[in-house]
Parts: structure tokens; C-alpha cells; sequence
């Protein structure tokens, strides 16, 4: 018989990853009594590293995708010598370090799993697999975003495929049934990169199959050959958003992108691979920071290609015509979020009909955080704010919408984002412009930074916070004791990064329609990589030369020798 605990808490926090982490983090700074219910024995979520191929973790070999800059929580700076990309256990030490500096240890229960989560009367009660009940006046979802795999390809366009079928989920590092054969990969994120790194070396061949397109860009590379290897996601400061806005496609700084990610201006959506290419704009589409892989691509053991039209066998026929033999497919198809606990007609809710994806529209006592992807930046920086958005409202330090404006937003947001996406994908969701979306809820959080306020007392500070790199301690400006330390840190993260002169150079390349001039080049170069009466021209030893010339910075500068 369930055991009901006599308390009724403030919030019942489902998972104990980064974002159960920063709920819990939250809640006891708001003041509000809590529990993390997590199923392992630890913090850290797929960060949590298991070589059990039944637990979903991230792989052997995974660093972070985003820097440690648009990573680290706003108060608890990550440590300079796990680097700027920290690998997996860097990752997973500093979540352990962060659990024990803000003494969160009373508040977690670890072995339990949550399975069934009801309202009655106003109280939550959460049932866990112990057979405890948790009652709670609120309910926050921290399941993260790696539920159920995405395998619905295999019992359509795959059905007919007579070879073997794995889902990325399931490897944690190369899988040696694979040596020596050729497999295709399925999908264009950082996953997909991920496995073809690993496989590589050990694979006759590979088809990789982006069916519809994938933008990419280096995480981390040279600009100039006498300047050290920089991330590029520190290219976020709120000047040089100003000067080249995100959602018009960084006009006056893509060319940068395109120059760091391929080592040519006319790597059109960062790789110049007509297989890869879709109509998205850039900044529209899902971006893949793991471009290091384009080096690999060379149309003879790694071959690009496009949609698939037909199965049969091992015979895969793409839309270009061509058929390939293919061994094995590994699915890079991502992850369908589920909440099974929950009553069936909050399961059926998808998450883009919550209000800023965040508070059930009907019901604001149940929240999700840590399920919105941005383009650019980081989850767990999205899933801060959120964090804190959360607990000023059930600690009513602020105040949400009433339900009828709720429900209003829920319809705006929706066709905003539709449209903002409208050349891409919409398989994820709840993809969203990052920092567009990270300044809406500051400001309803109230916590955006008030810099002509900082620029009347600390003129210095304002100049520092407003050219430095996006890092969560800017939202923490407001606050007169944190104020010190938000500069010092955003000072640290400053180093290296934009100078007054590449604003002004990024300014100038605008003013010049730099980016338009290299977009109607792309589509020169496009349309010639793709005529069947031109393509012929390719083979000949004239434009092999040239072409070996125009790719001699790619080569030297580029092709993974500035990390990953």
C-alpha cells in the first residue's frame, strides 16, 4: 500500500538532470518547499554517463555543442580548465558540484520512479515507484527531452529494408558489427555528426541522408591564421545582435560563419553541399554545431545525399536517382517526448500549446522546463530562466496571465514560429531563435537587465554587460548583490571574443549587402554543382586545379584542425 507523505510541498520536481537541477536551485531561493524525483542514483540526467545501452546517455566520446560561456548557470561559472567545450564527466562533475554548493541534497530522492501524477482538489499527489505519494500544491516536468525514440521511419519509408535498423540511442560508442561495411546514416543534427565521427575510421563506407537539409556551422574555429581558435557562439553580445540581428539572418556577420565553418564565402548554409541544401534562411533553421564532420565528406567513403525515394532490399534509391547498397541504417531521428504518469488528456497536450511552452494554458500549476531547443545557445541556459520564471510565480512574486490572454499567446507564438521556420523541418517542435526567445521570458520574469539604469551608475559596467558575450549572469544585473560578480564574470568571458573594430567591420559589411552579394553567388555555385549539361565540367583537370587553389585555406585553416 502507497505511503502518503503528510506535507504538502510547494513542488514536486520530476528528474534530477540540469533542469531539476535549476527548479530545486529556484525554489529554495524563492523560498518554496520542494522534492526532485529522479529514477537513478545520481544527478545529471543523460549527462550521467551509463554504458547501458538500455539507459539514454549521451555517448562515450560527447562534449557539449554550445561553450561553456552560453552554458554555465548565471551564479556558478564553470571552471576555466574543463575548457570551452567540457567533455561528458566534466559536465556531470560540475552538476555534482553545483548539487552540494547550494546544498540541495536534502531535497532529492534518488531510485524512485515517477508513475502516476493526479490533481485532486487542488493538490498534486505524485506517486513513485517506492510506493510513496508526494503531495504538492504545483508540478514541475524535468524529464528532459530524450523520452521515446523516433522510429517511425521504420515501418514506413524503411519497411522494405531487408539490412539491420539501429536508432543513435542505442550506441554509446562504434559499434563493431559495423566494421568494414557501409552504412547510412539517417538525419543532420549533432548526433548524426557524432555517430560519423566515431564510425569513420572503421567503416567501408558511408551514406549520410539529410532529407531535408541541414545548416551547419563550426563550434569552435580560426578567423584569422594569427588568431587562436574562438567559439562562435560567443559572437552574442547584445552590439552586435543590434548591428546583425539574428532573426534577418545576421546580415553583415554570415559570411564570418561561412568563412570559420567551410573556409569558402560560398559555403552557402555552412557547407556548400548541394545534397545538404534546403530554402531556409539562415538563422531559420535548426543549425548543427558539429560541421568539423564536413572534412570527412569526400562523395567516395563518405557520400552526401538527400531524400530517400524508394527501398528495396538493400538497394536504396535517393530522389536524385541514384541507388547505393546500403549494410546497416543508424536513425538520427531524435526523441518524441512522452510523460506517461500523467492523466491521458495532459499526455495528449503537445508542448507547443503551453504557454511559452512552459505553463499548462489551463492549468499554470503544472510547468515544463528544459524542452525548448534554440537554434544557437543552450538548453540548460533556456532552462534557467524558465527555472526562475517558475518559481517567482508559484512563490507569487510575480504574477502570470490571466488564462484568456494565456490562451491568446499560445495562438500568436505558434504562428510566429511557424512562419519564422516556415522553410524548414518542424520535427522539433519547440525549436526556437534562443535569445529572442531568453529575453521574452526575462522580461516577464522581470529580470531583463535594465542597462541605461546601469549605465547612469556604472558606465563602465553598462559598456562591459552590453559588448560582452550572451552568459546567463547578465539577467543578473537587477540585483545589487550580484551585480559585481555578473561583470567580473562577463569580463572573463569577454577575452578574446568581438573589438569595436569587428563591429564596425560588421556594420560596414551590411551597409554593403555583403551577405546578398554571396547569396546570389550560392546560387551560381548551386545551380552549377547541380546541371546535369555543366556537371561534366567538374572532372576536368583545369577546374580540379582552380578548385584546389580556391580550397587552400579550408585545407590549411580548417579541416579539423581548430577542434571540435
Amino acid at each position: 500500500m502507497a505511503s502518503v507523505q503528510s506535507d504538502i510541498l510547494d513542488i514536486v520536481i520530476v528528474g534530477g538532470g540540469w533542469s531539476g537541477l535549476l527548479v530545486c536551485k529556484y525554489a529554495k531561493e524563492h523560498g518554496l518547499s520542494s522534492v526532485v524525483l529522479e529514477k537513478r542514483d545520481d544527478v545529471g540526467g543523460v549527462w550521467y554517463y551509463s554504458d547501458d545501452s538500455n539507459t539514454t546517455t549521451v555517448m562515450k566520446t560527447t562534449q557539449t555543442s554550445s561553450s561553456s560561456t552560453t552554458t554555465e548557470m548565471s551564479d556558478f561559472p564553470m571552471p576555466q580548465e574543463i575548457g570551452e567545450f567540457p567533455k561528458h564527466d566534466d559536465i556531470h562533475r560540475y552538476l555534482k558540484s553545483y548539487y552540494k554548493r547550494f546544498n540541495l541534497e536534502a531535497n532529492f530522492r534518488f531510485g524512485c520512479t515517477v508513475t502516476h501524477a493526479r490533481k485532486q482538489r487542488k493538490v498534486w499527489n505524485t506517486e513513485t515507484s517506492d510506493g510513496q505519494i508526494y503531495r504538492s500544491k504545483n508540478i514541475a516536468v524535468c524529464t528532459g527531452i530524450h523520452q521515446r525514440a523516433d522510429l517511425s521511419m521504420k515501418d514506413t519509408l524503411l519497411k522494405n529494408f531487408t539490412g539491420t535498423i539501429h536508432h543513435s540511442g542505442e550506441f554509446k560508442e562504434f559499434y563493431c558489427p559495423h566494421q568494414n561495411k557501409k552504412v547510412m546514416i539517417i538525419g543532420g543534427g549533432e548526433t548524426a555528426s557524432d555517430i560519423l565521427d566515431s564510425w569513420y575510421p572503421h567503416c567501408d563506407r558511408i551514406i549520410w541522408c539529410i532529407p531535408r537539409g541541414q545548416h551547419f556551422f563550426r563550434k569552435c574555429s580560426k578567423i584569422l591564421p594569427n588568431r587562436k581558435p574562438q567559439a562562435l557562439d560567443k559572437a552574442s553580445s547584445r552590439a552586435l545582435k543590434m548591428i546583425a540581428p539574428h532573426a534577418k539572418s545576421k546580415p553583415g556577420l554570415a559570411w564570418v560563419c561561412k568563412w570559420t565553418t567551410n573556409g569558402s564565402l560560398l559555403a552557402y548554409q555552412g557547407h556548400g553541399i548541394p545534397e545538404f541544401r534546403n530554402n531556409a534562411t539562415y538563422f531559420h533553421s535548426f543549425i548543427n554545431k558539429h560541421a568539423h564532420v564536413l572534412d570527412f565528406v569526400d562523395y567516395e567513403k563518405v557520400v552526401p545525399k538527400g531524400a530517400i525515394a524508394s527501398v528495396s532490399g538493400k538497394s536504396v534509391t535517393f530522389a536524385d536517382g541514384d541507388t547505393l547498397e546500403v549494410d546497416s541504417i543508424i536513425l538520427c531521428s531524435g526523441y518524441i517526448p512522452e510523460f506517461p504518469f500523467l492523466s491521458t488528456n495532459l499526455q495528449a497536450i503537445n508542448l507547443i500549446d503551453n504557454y511559452k511552452f512552459v505553463f499548462n494554458v489551463n492549468d499554470p500549476t503544472l510547468a515544463y522546463i528544459g524542452f525548448v531547443r534554440p537554434i544557437v545557445g543552450s538548453i540548460p541556459g533556456i532552462a534557467e530562466m524558465q527555472a526562475q520564471w517558475v518559481t517567482k510565480v508559484w512563490s507569487k512574486k510575480i504574477q502570470i496571465a490571466g488564462e484568456e490572454e494565456r490562451i491568446t499567446a499560445v495562438k500568436d507564438d505558434t504562428k510566429f514560429w511557424m512562419q519564422y521556420f516556415e522553410s524548414t523541418s518542424h520535427r522539433l517542435q519547440t525549436l526556437v531563435e534562443g535569445y529572442a526567445y531568453l529575453d521574452d521570458i526575462a522580461k516577464l520574469s522581470k529580470v531583463y537587465p535594465d542597462y541605461w539604469s546601469l549605465f547612469k551608475r556604472n558606465p563602465s559596467g553598462f559598456f562591459t554587460a552590453y559588448f560582452a558575450p550572451y552568459n546567463g549572469c547578465s539577467f543578473r544585473l537587477n540585483e545589487p548583490d550580484m551585480e559585481a560578480m555578473a561583470l567580473e564574470t562577463l569580463r572573463m568571458h569577454s577575452k578574446d571574443t568581438i573589438t569595436p573594430m569587428n563591429l564596425a567591420l560588421n556594420l560596414f559589411m551590411r551597409l554593403v549587402w555583403f551577405d546578398w552579394f554571396l547569396d546570389q553567388l550560392s546560387v551560381v555555385k548551386y545551380w552549377l554543382q547541380t546541371s546535369r549539361l555543366l556537371r561534366p565540367l567538374s572532372s576536368m583537370r583545369i577546374v580540379r586545379a582552380l578548385n584546389y587553389i580556391w580550397t587552400t585555406p579550408k585545407r590549411y585553416l580548417f579541416d579539423d584542425k581548430t577542434g571540435h
